[in-house]
């Protein structure tokens, strides 16, 4: 992707030049915002000018598609309201025996997609895995990998038994990934991120999560997993939920530790 700037619509504000956080952009002799030539090599794509210009004179050129900013229309929401939805966020491990639709995950992924990414790369890929018996394939695959650890006798015996140790009874599971070599630097980190904003979001669908630590691991040593996930050998999980539509409603916020901060 390029940013591409319309000199016809400039203001020359500078508002463009003092956000971009690469100095990619200069206003010309005409006081028109241009791209400077250091810019047209370091430019990431961030959208820091899209979203600050008011004009709308900055898009996107993404392979020959031309993408303009997507006007701001809702206030963000006030303090309370997001301490209220952080602290009445759970762990899920109830879930009711029904399939959340492709179109409600789709509309879910369609907002992760604005998490933030290391130098605005965008490498974060998603798979899912719905319905409940290509859960319960992927539970066999956690538990088989399972088998040769002593401390997961337990486990491996209420699995066989017909229980559901790794998932709970979700009936969706969604994993975030990306290229090894990435992952090396920034794919934990970034899948983390995008996962984290997909696990706030979802409650406001009536849907349940919690994190599939069981399964992520596995999924980074055992081969199968990747296999059946359909991806390649270079992918790599890097974090993923189990989900499904909330069984029980909670009533209160448990206690939790102080904040342990300091300030120098």
């Amino acid at each position: 992707m390029a940013v591409q700037i319309n000199k016809s619509l400039c203001c020359g504000d500078n508002l463009c030049v003092n956000i971009c956080p690469c100095a990619c952009i200069e206003l010309n002799e005409n006081k028109k915002a241009v791209l400077t030539r250091k810019g047209r090599l370091t430019c990431i794509s961030c959208g820091q000018c899209i979203a600050v210009c008011p004009k709308g004179a900055i898009s996107l050129n993404n392979d020959g598609t031309v993408e303009k900013g997507e006007a701001i229309t809702n206030c963000y929401p006030q303090f309370d309201e997001i301490a209220a939805m952080m602290k009445t966020r759970r762990s899920i491990r109830q879930y009711k025996d029904k399939i959340i639709p492709q179109e409600e995950i789709e509309k879910a992924l369609d907002v992760v997609r604005f998490a933030p990414t290391s130098k605005n790369k965008q490498y974060v890929k998603w798979v899912v895995v719905n319905g409940k018996e290509k859960v319960r394939k992927l539970a066999d695959l956690v538990i088989d990998y399972m088998r040769k650890t002593p401390a997961a006798k337990r486990m491996v015996a209420s699995h066989d038994s017909g229980e559901d140790p790794i998932f709970r009874g979700a009936t969706c599971v969604i994993f975030a990934y990306c290229d090894k070599e990435i992952g090396e630097r920034y794919g934990t980190v970034d899948c983390s991120i995008a996962t984290t904003y997909l696990e706030l979001l979802l409650p406001s669908m009536g849907i349940g999560t919690c994190w599939a630590g069981f399964a992520i691991a596995t999924a980074k040593e055992y081969p199968p997993i990747n296999a059946f996930l359909g991806l390649k050998d270079t992918d790599k999980v890097e974090a993923g939920l189990m989900l499904g539509y909330q069984k029980v409603k909670y009533k209160n916020i448990p206690p939790r530790n102080k904040a342990d901060f300091k300030f120098i």
